[in-house]
């Protein structure tokens, strides 16, 4: 059942959104303001369910490129407008909804910028359940839809990328482009009829990342919104959050290589776990939690949330001398199938996994 999100949920969202993004995404708080710039006191943007959605057309919709340089050089919020635009005369049609690509960090806000706009509706999915770095990481491109036409939208340039049919080459296209217009871009694609879109997205991740964010703003104890936030996890695609360890933030270690950084840090338990250590590594997001071995790694979700608010650290936040709760979360078994995990599994982060860690949940009998 449709239901709607006004000018005061989007903090929620934006907080909900930096949590389930493991470390990455970028920074919530720069298109929050912008959204909230942009959106007048009684606006409202229709969330559709996946039981709501027939015979709609229904496009992606968010940014590529450095999250840092997009926080330096805000972007108008036009972007997204044009950008759709562009993809309507291209298309030959009226695209009836919008959905978020990644629903973790900035991107699953950015379609809700553009429906402000145009008075369009949002899809409640996704097709990625967190963050993952790369458009080829999309539960999208696993059930064929088509990346392109693309269009990619600067601040003053807009670019087309069509009639490419292998989404690596069209993403390295998208690369080129970013790489001499500032930095960033937005981009319209993945474009669908409705009923494709059904069978291809993650349901209900624009609600649980609003749900989540409530939980974490909520005026309660630390206990109580930690058992808020278990609840709504368990009444989700996502499997029972798994708590790894409580403790300071030490050795922390960072680089970057490729335009992504990377690093390692480690944290030193205390209370209920004291005498227990674990590292956690990242690679833009938070890919793994090593005890000795590998006991979570990606696809599942990583959570690093400050010990005495819950509300989560990105990457670039973390710093030695933090006190935090570390979260295992199974991923949504959609994106944890076979061929699923042949494009986002830990190999493709160059982490030498067991296969036996791949078999199902993260190593639980490791958790306990």
């Amino acid at each position: 059942m449709s239901w709607q999100i006004k000018k005061q949920d989007i903090p929620f969202l934006a907080i909900g959104a930096k949590m389930i993004a493991c470390g990455g995404g970028g920074n919530t708080k720069t298109i929050q303001s912008l959204l909230l710039s942009i959106m007048k006191d009684d606006d409202v943007i229709t969330v559709k369910t996946m039981s709501d959605i027939d015979d709609e057309w229904i496009v992606g919709i968010g940014m590529m490129g450095s999250t840092i340089l997009y926080d330096e050089n805000i972007p108008s919020g036009e972007e997204g407008d044009q950008a759709l635009k562009v993809y309507e005369s291209i298309v030959q049609r009226r695209v009836d909804a919008l959905i978020s690509v990644e629903i973790g960090g900035i991107n699953a806000l950015a379609p809700l910028v553009t429906a402000v706009q145009n008075h369009l509706p949002v899809v409640d999915g996704d097709s990625m359940g967190r963050a993952f770095p790369e458009l080829y990481m999309t539960t999208f491109y696993l059930n064929q839809i088509p990346l392109t036409p693309l269009v990619l939208q600067t601040h003053d340039v807009s670019e087309v990328i069509q009639g490419i049919h292998d989404i690596q080459i069209a993403a390295e296209k998208t690369k080129d482009f970013i790489a001499t217009n500032g930095g960033y871009v937005h981009f319209v694609g993945f474009g669908a009829k409705a009923r494709k879109m059904k069978t291809s997205m993650i349901p209900g991740s624009l609600k649980l990342i609003y749900r989540l964010g409530m939980a974490i703003k909520k005026d309660i104890s630390i206990d109580q919104k930690m058992e808020e936030m278990l609840a709504v996890f368990g009444n989700s695609l996502y499997g029972k959050p798994h708590e790894i360890i409580r403790g300071e933030v030490t050795d922390v270690s960072k680089w970057f290589e490729q335009k992504s950084l990377i690093g390692k840090f480690t944290v030193e338990g205390n209370s209920s776990f004291l005498n227990k250590w674990v590292e956690i590594e990242f690679k833009n997001e938070f890919i793994a939690i090593k005890e000795k071995q590998y006991i979570c790694t990606i696809p599942d979700l990583i959570l690093v949330l400050d010990e005495e608010s819950l509300a989560p650290y990105s990457v670039s936040e973390i710093q030695e001398g933090l006190s935090v709760i570390i979260f295992a979360v199974p991923a949504p078994s959609i994106i944890r199938t076979k061929d699923m995990l042949a494009i986002i599994g830990p190999h493709n982060f160059d982490l030498a996994v067991p296969s036996k860690l791949l078999q199902g949940d993260c190593h639980h009998e490791a958790w306990n």
